[in-house]
């Protein structure tokens, strides 16, 4: 399996259906993904979530693209014997909230907290 590093930061609105999602995608590399809350004073209650570190390439693949992440996450549920509970405007919708990074921005290195502070955001502390 291929990884490469990721950082990526969901609103709340969507941070438990891609839990889910990533859960059933790839089980074991994607578990605990979105568990870190950020808001825009880093005191809770989270506005968003956010999740770095390497990932397995097909997962940013699939984040990077509605139709992608809806065909994998169809299929995922498929081998497991349940029915996807979401519709294709949910996915497209979760996507819309979902910043990704490979680690740079505008050509430059970005880490996570230059990516936390870009968006407006801090760690809440003391929660995770």
């Amino acid at each position: 399996m291929q990884y490469q590093f990721a950082t990526i930061v969901v609103t709340t609105a969507v941070a438990a259906n891609l839990r889910v999602l990533s859960q059933m995608m790839d089980r074991g590399e994607t578990d605990g993904m979105f568990a870190v809350g950020l808001s825009a004073t880093g005191i809770a209650p989270a506005t968003h979530y956010i999740s770095t570190g390497m990932v397995p390439r097909a997962y940013v693949t699939a984040l990077s693209d509605a139709t992608t992440l809806e065909t994998v996450a169809r299929a995922a549920y498929a081998r497991e014997s349940v029915a996807f509970p979401f519709t294709t405007t949910q996915i497209v919708n979760a996507l819309s909230k979902c910043t990704l990074s490979d680690g740079t921005f505008g050509g430059q290195p970005e880490g996570p907290l230059l990516m936390i502070s870009r968006l407006g955001l801090q760690i809440i502390q003391g929660a995770s």
